[in-house]
């Protein structure tokens, strides 16, 4: 009955042994998958910069509208509103790579009745992209929140009668990418090469008769 008892006890601390290595292997890997899918929910759209076909920019100023070009060179990007010339490519390269690369820290949900609070009644900015699958994204930008470290914003709102609204933190970057004068959306005109200066003409002044030649005697 010992030898039978003793099989039996190390029976069970090998199941359990073999069941605490499973579980611990398998919490080992829970953390990376969970971070993943945390670091997915944080962004704030799922599309890559090359995939915008057009960027449309609203604030209290101005309304622009850009489309990328069909040829890449010698511009990549035309402003087609408030004027057709080509856009300034650094300018709209810093506020596409905010878009697809910015993630949010944290995510309120706030009854709509509460939009005035969070600035969203005078918006500093409104943001739309259509990508080229034709889909359509929009960034509502809001007030400062109370550490002026972040903006409040509404990705992809709601349009329909509901009684709540996500409210998530974006950097003020965004607010530097879109309060530009309108002349840091266009390319800057070469800078014409100053033409030579004219050879002032010399005025060589009255003309003064000369003698006339004398003839030997």
């Amino acid at each position: 009955m010992k030898f039978k008892s003793t099989t039996i006890f190390l029976l069970c601390a090998a199941i359990a042994c073999g069941v605490g290595v499973y579980w611990w292997t398998t919490s080992q890997d829970r953390p990376e998958e969970m971070t993943e899918q945390q670091e997915l929910v944080k962004k704030l759209f799922q599309f890559n910069e090359d995939q915008v076909a057009t960027l449309i920019v609203e604030t209290p100023k101005l309304a622009l509208v850009f489309e990328r070009s069909q040829q890449s060179f010698p511009h990549t990007w035309r402003m087609k509103k408030p004027q057709d010339q080509p856009a300034d490519e650094a300018a709209i390269a810093f506020l596409l790579n905010l878009l697809a690369t910015t993630k949010s820290p944290r995510t309120l949900s706030v009854e709509t009745s509460r939009q005035k609070e969070f600035g969203f009644d005078q918006s500093p900015g409104r943001i739309k992209v259509i990508l080229e699958n034709n889909q359509t994204h929009h960034l509502t930008l809001g007030g400062q929140d109370p550490t002026e470290s972040y903006l409040y914003a509404q990705v992809d709102p709601r349009t329909d009668s509901s009684q709540t609204l996500q409210v998530v933190l974006v950097p003020t970057a965004f607010l530097n990418a879109i309060n530009r004068p309108l002349a840091e959306w266009q390319v800057n005109p070469e800078p014409t090469p100053p033409s030579a200066p004219a050879t002032p003409s010399v005025d060589p002044g009255p003309s003064i008769p000369l003698p006339p030649p004398q003839v030997p005697q």
